[in-house]
């Protein structure tokens, strides 16, 4: 049995300011609201970030060191102090579950031995991506000027990054405790799809200029989607409109014989 798109029922009312709904498997766009606006990511950057140290580092339970910088108020933290020394699968979990952003600069350093170089390291792997819309100042997030992503980035990103066995398992994590030695910190994903069974990830983000930004992705009943919502004006309304969202695009969907065995 195949999947057949339908034509059904509007979208839902979207309130983010822009966002994107596309099939995993296939990338097709089901949804769209200026998809391919540039605007501040906030923590969304860190998916990048991510990726970046898993393609470059094989063994996760290798450690790094906690650099100078993060002794700096960098916000959103595990409590990390320069010299501590963290796995880099932990310093990933408190990046993507808890949007650490010691942790974050800790793993910039780890692979390039700055954050300015890792961040070459972003907007390269962006090219390559085909990524017109997207350009990183910092691999946390923080917003500057110069430093944004569009949805429709955003989206294709997501989609090249569930590819990833490893980040697919990091993104999945609702709760976790991260340790290294003397400390082990509770950390909980700000990410409401996560109390959906048929969701899987992928992370949250919000700044004061971002407004409430989301990736979410899930199989609701037949398809695999990833949705972008960028700048919804709270959480409650993220979480309503992701729901609705994901239920309309599942039900784009039918189930169709195309051939039977024999």
């Amino acid at each position: 049995m195949a999947p057949a798109v339908l034509a059904t029922a509007p979208a839902p009312k979207v309130k983010a300011a822009a966002g994107i709904l596309i099939d995993r498997s296939t990338g097709k766009v089901l949804w769209k609201k200026n998809p391919n606006q540039r605007r501040a990511p906030a923590s969304l950057t860190k998916v990048m970030t991510a990726i970046i140290v898993l393609e470059r580092v094989r063994n996760l339970n290798s450690r790094c060191t906690a650099p100078r910088a993060v002794g700096k108020d960098l916000g959103n933290s595990v409590g990390l102090r320069p010299g501590d020394r963290i796995t880099v699968r932990q310093a990933l979990r408190a990046t993507i579950v808890k949007s650490a952003n010691d942790a974050c600069v800790t793993l910039a350093y780890r692979v390039a031995g700055s954050e300015t170089a890792f961040v070459s390291l972003m907007n390269a792997k962006a090219r390559s991506l085909g990524l017109d819309d997207t350009k990183f100042k910092n691999s946390r997030g923080r917003p500057v000027n110069g430093h944004y992503m569009s949805a429709d980035d955003l989206a294709r990103l997501s989609r090249y990054a569930m590819s990833n066995a490893k980040f697919r398992g990091l993104c999945k994590w609702q709760k976790a405790v991260i340790k290294w030695p003397g400390h082990a910190v509770p950390v909980e994903s700000r990410n409401r799809l996560l109390n959906y069974d048929w969701a899987n990830g992928i992370k949250t983000g919000a700044t004061s200029q971002s407004g409430k930004c989301l990736l979410g992705s899930g199989k609701y009943d037949r398809r695999s989607l990833i949705l972008v919502t960028l700048k919804q004006p709270t959480r409650d309304r993220e979480e309503k409109d992701a729901v609705a969202m994901f239920k309309w695009g599942d039900a784009q969907y039918e189930r169709r014989l195309i051939i039977s065995a024999g």
